[in-house]
């Protein structure tokens, strides 16, 4: 989805909001009610339920803003597609993500009964309840309530979980750190606020994002595919993962109407009905294999595999310190080992549905490490590039964009085209 500079995204403070004010107006009919409508029996008095007091009315939730975007991110994120849509969800994290703001804003407003509802009270990883609370209500003592939260970054924790990172300001100026940890049924595991919450990791993942490739990377397939959860922002659920960053969803899509695209025929719910499985998945530069997983089953489409969040994957080694990581791999389709020579449109495996991938497409990212769960995620930047049906000669794809490679012809678009149309 593409980001919208400087908008703020706040999670359901209108509807509290509308809480709030729908509560004031009971309490202003009540008190203006006539006195004879008052004159109750004691019988009747004692049955009668108060109007509420503005004492009892619940804190309001703090909005929730996505830090502001870097100047090269900003400038990337206003320049909208010419079919800018609502993103296709191939992964997983989005929702974790909500959950985990949602949990940060009722934590903070310190309507814990409803934060407690998030937790999770069967696996036995339960939160030390006493000693957050106390700690919320100690710094709201102090710098009263906070005027926003700012989330700054997440990260990937095993198999199994992901944490949240968020920045506390308050109206006096002072900032508190958050850290939400969400597994992956959307239970809150984890939480952590104050001096716990190291700092210095805030700045850690954005010193890549003025980066130029320097290696020459053409794209890593054949004909015309679609990018997907690319545009710098928080709707990218890769953007503020450090391992992840600037990673592209790429995969085949087909328009049904004005703004209306589908990646799949029929109804979508088996992996040969994406337009993008079993497509050949190309080298995009010179180098030599450093690294290959496959065997991991695919997953049938809507669910993912939680503990090979890759898939079947190859990463290779194309000079200059960088690597390039393609994953979701078809199970078994791979056509290299580990030190192999690999040469700029050699076909490496085809395109599936395994790991953290709810339906078939290429995650493809540049990093500066083998060692994915080490690495930063490096921007991709690709040359003679067809973008939009323009050629270009350095094309960093956003959400949206439909690209191919000047030197081959769109094949995979006729073919989509052409299976859509006897659907």
């Amino acid at each position: 989805m593409v980001a919208a500079l400087g908008l703020v995204t706040t999670v359901d403070v209108a509807a509290e909001r509308a809480k709030s004010s729908a509560t004031s107006d009971a309490g202003t009919k009540a008190a203006d009610a006539p006195a004879a409508t008052a004159a109750t029996t004691p019988a009747t008095a004692a049955a009668s339920p108060a109007a509420p007091s503005p004492a009892d009315k619940p804190p309001r939730l703090p909005p929730v803003h996505d830090e502001q975007l870097p100047p090269k991110a900003r400038l990337l994120a206003t320049k909208l597609t010419k079919h800018a849509l609502v993103d296709f969800v191939l992964e997983s994290q989005n929702r974790s993500q909500a959950i985990a703001r949602k949990y940060a804003q009722l934590l903070l407003a310190e309507r814990y009964d409803e934060a407690n509802h998030l937790h999770d009270e069967v696996g036995g990883r339960r939160i030390e309840w006493p000693q957050l609370t106390q700690q919320v209500e100690a710094f709201t003592a102090e710098h009263r309530q906070p005027k926003e939260l700012v989330q700054y970054l997440t990260t990937s924790v095993g198999a199994e979980v992901q944490t949240f990172y968020f920045t506390a300001n308050y109206h006096d100026g002072s900032e508190m750190g958050v850290r939400i940890t969400v597994d992956h049924y959307g239970h809150v595991v984890g939480a952590a606020v104050g001096g716990e919450v190291v700092p210095a990791s805030k700045r850690r993942y954005d010193r890549f994002d003025n980066y130029v490739t320097k290696t020459e990377l053409s794209l890593p397939f054949k004909g015309t595919w679609t990018s997907t959860n690319a545009t710098p922002g928080a709707g990218n659920g890769h953007y503020l993962n450090p391992n992840q960053r600037f990673a592209i969803d790429f995969q085949i899509s087909v328009d049904l109407a004005p703004g209306q695209r589908s990646n799949h025929q029929g109804d979508g719910s088996k992996n040969s009905d994406y337009y993008a499985y079993g497509q050949d998945i190309l080298a995009p530069a010179e180098g030599t294999v450093v690294q290959v997983v496959d065997g991991v089953p695919e997953n049938p489409p809507g669910v993912t595999d939680i503990y090979y969040r890759f898939g079947n994957a190859i990463t290779l080694s194309i000079g200059n310190g960088e690597y390039a990581v393609l994953a979701h791999l078809q199970t078994g389709s791979t056509k290299v080992r580990v030190g192999d020579r690999v040469t700029r449109g050699q076909v490496l495996a085809r395109c599936g549905n395994s790991g953290n991938s709810t339906a078939p497409h290429l995650h493809f990212q540049l990093s500066d490490s083998p060692t994915l769960s080490l690495a930063a995620s490096l921007p991709a930047q690709f040359v003679r590039v067809v973008r939009q049906g323009v050629a270009e000669t350095r094309v960093q794809p956003m959400t949206g964009d439909r690209l191919a490679n000047q030197e081959l012809p769109p094949e995979n678009e006729k073919r989509s085209n052409g299976r859509h149309a006897h659907n």
